[in-house]
């Protein structure tokens, strides 16, 4: 299936503008396609079924039926592959799960720094940060605990950052958003639909963004202006997230370094503000 993935995304542009609009559909869609119709299908597009069918034969199939059950087999190993948690604690030595554990995280951790496309996207990324007016933040479900650490750590820093996480008027906010804002997305397997909808708006609304993902072939790496991909393997259901916040620890520590001062200031200004209430217990 990433095969098929990469060989549309690869020849999206060269595609004759119709079946470009249906291998964008299919990009974006693709867990969708077991359960539709080639007339709704089309419909959905604004494409005739003829072009449907064109654009499967192109790719090999001998016709929509071919391309829907290839959606359909991959849509339940997925399916499979989520529940799959006994097979893969299995796979772990009961006398030498702690040093699995670590390994394995090391590498997510060393993988996602050391992926070029994320290095190569490091500076103008801090460059965005620095550019935009305002930097909306968004991410749901496990995903939000790393939008909600970004904007702090970024708030504190003097950028000014709206979070749109867990609360319900993240539509309110995001149609404020401006072409000289930022929008950031954290989004990872399997990708939650509002997530890609709102880069998807943001996309269409010509908004600068910028994606946090697992994977070229993640929607979100499609729509974005600009990705970090990030290493998530784990032994259980759940994705592994030590890579991305290291590389979050990355991005903060290069935004103090270009700005010492006033991050200083604002960090004393936090200090006294939290001896002012109180926060901490007493240090020896």
């Amino acid at each position: 299936m990433k095969e098929l993935l990469k060989k549309i995304q690869e020849t999206t542009k060269s595609l004759p503008n119709a079946q470009r609009q249906v291998a964008q559909y299919v990009l974006l869609n693709y867990d969708k396609i077991p359960f539709i119709t080639i007339s709704n299908m089309s419909k959905e597009i604004g494409v005739s079924d003829k072009t449907v069918v064109n654009f499967c034969t192109m790719l090999g199939f001998d016709s929509f039926t071919g391309f829907k059950n290839k959606f359909t087999k991959h849509v339940q190993s997925e399916l499979a592959g989520y529940n799959n948690f006994e097979t893969r604690i299995n796979t772990i030595d009961e006398n030498d799960a702690f040093n699995q554990i670590i390994d394995l995280e090391k590498s997510n951790i060393e993988k996602t720094l050391n992926l070029f496309i994320n290095r190569q996207n490091f500076e103008p990324f801090i460059d965005m940060l620095d550019s935009a007016s305002n930097i909306y933040i968004y991410g749901l479900r496990s995903s939000s605990i790393l939008a909600d650490y970004l904007s702090q750590t970024l708030r504190v820093q003097g950028y000014n950052i709206i979070t749109n996480s867990l609360h319900e008027y993240f539509i309110d906010q995001l149609y404020t958003i401006k072409p000289n804002d930022l929008f950031i997305v954290f989004t990872f397997s399997k990708y939650t639909k509002k997530s890609i909808k709102a880069l998807k708006y943001i996309s269409e609304k010509k908004i600068p963004s910028v994606a946090f993902t697992d994977s070229t072939l993640s929607p979100a790496y499609i729509l974005s202006d600009l990705s970090f991909v990030c290493e998530t393997k784990s032994y259980i259901v759940h994705a592994s997230y030590v890579g991305v916040f290291s590389l979050i620890n990355a991005i903060i520590t290069e935004t103090s370094l270009r700005h010492k001062k006033r991050t200083k200031k604002l960090l004393d200004e936090l200090g006294e503000t939290l001896d002012y209430f109180d926060m901490f217990t007493e240090s020896n």
